[in-house]
């Protein structure tokens, strides 16, 4: 890290990219964006220069902090790893689009980690396999017809209505500018606290209170961890 903070600030007035090759070096190409200033390409020759040495890609923002949307476009679509050197507030962040991340502190990227991969990877550990969800365009969710989760959510689990939540409870919220729909979603990790990752955060626990309750829509938990008796009189 401190090899792509020594090259990004090299070069203050653009942002600066290259690879992190399999050997550890960190080496700079040059940046062939037609606007520098707020983008990064690498050029197929670079590439093509590294090939077989490359263990990821990184790049620096001036101002900007985490990924870009532009960036989450591409990184989704990758298989390499991607780190971002952010100039603004001396913080990196990192992803792996093939590899497993902690639940807490995860850097958002649309399609690789957000509120819907936190929750999927907090209830495979509980042995709860969710469906997989296609994305389609960045910023879907805050938009009046979106409706994946609330289309979902019935063939996963069934409601709590008693208040009594549990680990592995999933929270139907809504924190867009539509109401009438979910478009954001968080797990339980015990009775009070949940854990969620919105847009442009890092991914983080919470106090479920009464901020959260106003903007809840449902509780569901997942069908796997209804207990017996609870199966019998729902």
């Amino acid at each position: 890290m401190d090899s792509i903070r020594f090259l990004s600030c090299a070069i203050p007035d653009k942002e600066s990219c290259g690879f992190v090759l399999t050997n550890g070096s960190v080496v700079v190409v040059e940046n062939t964006a037609n606007d520098p200033v707020d983008e990064f390409a690498i050029s197929p020759d670079d590439y093509l220069k590294y090939e077989g040495r490359i263990r990821g890609v990184w790049h620096s923002h001036l101002t900007l902090s985490g990924f870009s949307q532009l960036d989450q476009q591409v990184l989704s679509a990758d298989i390499l790893p991607w780190a971002v050197y952010c100039m603004g507030d001396d913080t990196f962040h990192q992803c792996n689009p093939e590899g497993s991340a902690p639940l807490l502190g995860r850097p958002f990227v649309f399609g690789v980690y957000d509120c819907y991969s936190l929750v999927r990877d907090k209830l495979t550990e509980l042995g709860v396999d969710l469906p997989a969800w296609e994305r389609g365009k960045w910023g879907e969710w805050n938009t009046p017809t979106f409706s994946a989760f609330d289309d979902t959510w019935r063939s996963v689990g069934r409601p709590v209505t008693n208040g009594r939540y549990q680990e592995g409870d999933i929270l139907l919220l809504n924190l867009g500018d539509y109401a009438g729909h979910t478009d954001h979603v968080g797990v339980f990790t015990s009775h009070r606290i949940f854990i969620h990752h919105a847009v442009g955060q890092r991914s983080r626990e919470q106090v479920f209170g009464s901020y959260w309750s106003r903007r809840l829509n449902w509780v569901v938990r997942p069908n796997e961890l209804w207990n017996d008796s609870e199966k019998s009189n729902f």
